[in-house]
């Protein structure tokens, strides 16, 4: 295509230089006949009463330029401006030919100027004609000018015609100047210098491609000898030397491909390999030298821009998702630099029209679940195309279990079993969930009626489902599994309907645990140690058993969460001569919150379950420790208040030296139900060491802090008389934590430093 507008243009400009009675030294400049229209000049900001219009009629009736003022009362000028075509040399010949008239009506003009300026390449002013004469002369005067002297300078010139008129007051006053066949010859001395004029690319243009061809015509009245033509790049002002951009000044001499009369004009043509580039600015320059070795003094030059560099980003479909289950879906396209896009939803067998760009688009998938490939087609302004794909799986069809386990109806399955389902396809994880609620819960187990705490748990590469009981199924018991819609593929799609299926534990319902203990006393722990009694010697009579069991005890409250089986001891009248010790154990890692613990026991007159008198908590054990007196079934369950306390100490600051043989800590501690003790840990801070009321231990220490006021209630005081070392000249550090009557300890207790000085 270039290659066809080169030989076209060379083909118009060979044709100037052949007319008849057309001189080689002459060069045609301008011509102004506006026999269409004023394109081509430039219309100044003109005031609302004075207009420059083209006239349909006016010279030769081929049409004219109309200065027109009709108002009362005013006074306006304006003017048009057109550049000249070509570069003119300094010193040269040239004349300014043109035809003009002028028309008043009504009544003669106060004052008028009609005129055409000369603007030079330093955009200094030089008026070529004007006439001030305000007499009637609706006539077409031709007029010729010689303009030599003028042309005193080397570059772009343009002409300016204008007029100013003033009406006076008369009511329907008008005033009216044409001109027409604007005409500028200029004449080139025969030993001056070649002129050259860039043909392809022209204007500030946008060139893509690998190779450009840049073409022109030089012309001179002696030949050219040749051609030679500069690439800059404008951001850095590197020179292109034909293999790669260089600091210094660079001409790259071209190819001449046709030429005339004795190569007194030429045109040629340089490849130019086009960088990549995304929008930087190059200048091109070219410039003749003759046979005489006149080198051409202004250069032709064209600005330009190179965009070689397609959009560039990615197209996402549904955002980050890997599936859908509708075949409609939001495209979203992350690509920069693109003007226009076109979309492919069968692997690029078939496009969409071209529309214009826009970060999101809606398409429509293919029939059929299975991998979809989306890809994308991208324009910039220039042309420049860029693809890019993405892929997602159509799911449309319900999830399907694979296999289950327990089976459905299955017997003999262990207590500590955990219940697994798998899938035929990827699930959505977050679909499973046990909250503790039916409603909440997509997945979840009851022993009839009873919610069985449990986790659930998700692995995508086997495409498993656990639930996992939060502590051991009873011995022969039935459990069912319930599955529900709430549960979804990777693609969202729910399964078709609730599922559940029953199973049945190994073992039988009545006790899997029975121990005795007699009066030499001791200590009975069950197998999974659960629980542990002990009995000191000599607190039984001689006659007396005391037997631990674990039972089903049907007659449990399901109301609460419990953490242990049911214990009961035996007989259910017991004397002791001593105190005897129950410690109940539960398993940490199914204990989310230790701290919410107690250990309850049954109230057979009353069928209730109750919590046990002075029970607490031993977090270090993970056990709940009680004394006991009679016949009891316990078991641990979750408590209703699962706020510990907190304590100050008052005194001493930790600001003070102590002096003294004895030092006195006292402290409140607040509950939302009740403080039940408050106890003291002393640390000696140069060794570590704890004291324990009497000496100095390497093992941690709580003392029992004396309650002062407010025992069992909300508020309580306290204190504790430390008799404090001799020699004292150590740092010592006092913490100091409450136990409430839930039995939860101060997870931080209150804590200051203090310094003894002898």
């Amino acid at each position: 295509m270039a290659t066809k507008f080169f030989t076209a243009a060379f083909s118009f400009i060979l044709f100037l230089f052949l007319l008849p009675g057309y001189a080689l030294a002459d060069q045609l400049i301008l011509n102004g006949g506006f026999s269409d229209s004023l394109s081509g000049w430039v219309l100044s900001n003109a005031p609302q009463r004075m207009k420059a219009v083209w006239d349909g009629a006016g010279c030769q009736d081929r049409g004219s330029l109309n200065f027109k003022l009709a108002n009362r009362g005013s006074r306006d000028e304006t003017y048009i401006t057109g550049r000249v075509t070509e570069q003119i040399q300094s010193g040269s010949q040239g004349t300014l030919s043109f035809a003009w008239k002028k028309n008043w009506s009504s009544i003669l003009p106060l004052q008028q100027r009609i005129y055409i300026d000369l603007i030079k390449p330093d955009k200094s002013t030089v008026t070529l004609w004007e006439n001030r004469e305000i007499l009637n002369n609706n006539s077409w005067e031709s007029i010729s000018i010689d303009i030599s002297r003028f042309l005193d300078q080397s570059g772009n010139y343009a002409l300016r015609i204008g007029a100013l008129f003033e009406n006076g007051n008369a009511k329907k006053a008008a005033a009216y100047a044409w001109f027409d066949d604007i005409r500028m010859d200029i004449q080139i001395d025969k030993d001056s210098a070649p002129q050259t004029a860039l043909l392809y690319p022209i204007g500030a243009q946008k060139l893509s491609g690998d190779i450009q061809s840049i073409s022109g015509i030089s012309v001179d009245n002696n030949g050219i000898a040749k051609v030679e033509i500069a690439l800059v790049r404008l951001y850095d002002n590197f020179y292109w030397n034909g293999n790669s951009w260089v600091k210094n000044e660079h001409w790259n001499q071209v190819k001449i491909i046709s030429s005339n009369r004795k190569n007194r004009m030429v045109s040629w043509r340089y490849l130019w390999p086009l960088p990549t580039s995304d929008g930087a600015s190059f200048k091109i320059e070219a410039r003749a030298t003759d046979v005489a070795g006149n080198l051409e003094k202004i250069p032709a030059k064209n600005f330009l821009n190179i965009d070689n560099v397609g959009p560039t980003g990615k197209i996402f479909i549904e955002g980050p998702a890997s599936y859908t289950n509708n075949r409609l879906v939001h495209v979203k396209a992350d690509v920069r630099g693109a003007k226009k896009m076109r979309f492919s939803v069968d692997n690029g067998q078939t496009w969409s029209r071209w529309t214009e760009f826009s970060p999101t688009t809606v398409l429509t998938l293919p029939e059929g679940d299975g991998i979809k490939i989306v890809s994308g087609q991208f324009k910039d302004a220039s042309g420049n195309l860029y693809q890019t794909s993405d892929n997602i799986t159509l799911d449309m069809t319900p999830p399907v279990t694979k296999h289950i386990f327990p089976s459905a109806n299955a017997t003999g399955i262990l207590p500590d079993s955990s219940i697994s389902i798998i899938f035929y396809e990827n699930m959505d994880p977050l679909s499973f969930k046990n909250d503790g609620t039916e409603e909440g819960s997509t997945v979840y187990i009851k022993q009839g009626t009873h919610w069985i705490p449990a986790n659930t748990s998700y692995d995508n590469k086997t495409k498993t489902a656990k639930l996992i009981p939060k502590r051991n199924l009873d011995t022969g018991a039935t459990y069912t599994v319930y599955l529900t819609t709430g549960i979804k593929d990777a693609a969202g799609n729910p399964l078709a309907a609730n599922f559940s299926w029953s199973f049945t534990t190994v073992g039988s319902p009545v006790s899997s645990f029975r121990e005795t203990i007699g009066v030499a006393g001791g200590k009975l722990e069950d197998a999974n140690q659960l629980i542990s009694l002990e009995i000191p010697q000599n607190a039984l009579t001689k006659d007396t058993l005391i037997t631990i069991e674990e039972s089903k005890a049907k007659n449990y409250l399901y109301g609460i969460d419990k953490y242990s089986p049911i214990f009961r001891i035996k007989p259910y009248q017991l004397s002791f001569n001593v105190p005897a010790t129950l410690k109940v154990k539960y398993r940490p890692d199914e204990v989310p919150d230790p701290t919410s613990l107690r250990l309850m026991f049954y109230d057979m007159p009353h069928k209730r379950w109750l919590p046990v008198d002075n029970s607490r908590i031993d977090l270090a054990h993970n056990q709940i420790i009680a004394p006991i007196s009679g016949a009891l079934i316990v078991t641990i369950t979750a408590q209703n208040d699962m706020s510990p306390p907190y304590t100050f100490i008052v005194a001493p600051t930790g600001m003070e030296k102590l002096k003294g043989k004895k030092c006195s800590i006292y402290g409140v501690s607040v509950d939302n139900v009740g403080i039940a003790e408050v106890e003291i840990e002393i640390v000696r801070l140069d060794d570590g060491s704890y004291w324990n009321g009497s000496s100095w231990q390497s093992f941690e220490t709580w003392l029992k802090a004396k309650m002062v006021s407010g025992k069992d209630k909300p508020n309580a005081t306290w204190s504790y008389s430390w008799q404090s070392p001799k020699k004292a000249t150590s740092n010592y550090r006092i913490r100091a934590r409450a136990i409430d009557k839930s039995g939860n300890i101060e997870l931080n207790p209150a804590i200051l430093q203090i310094d003894f000085i002898d």
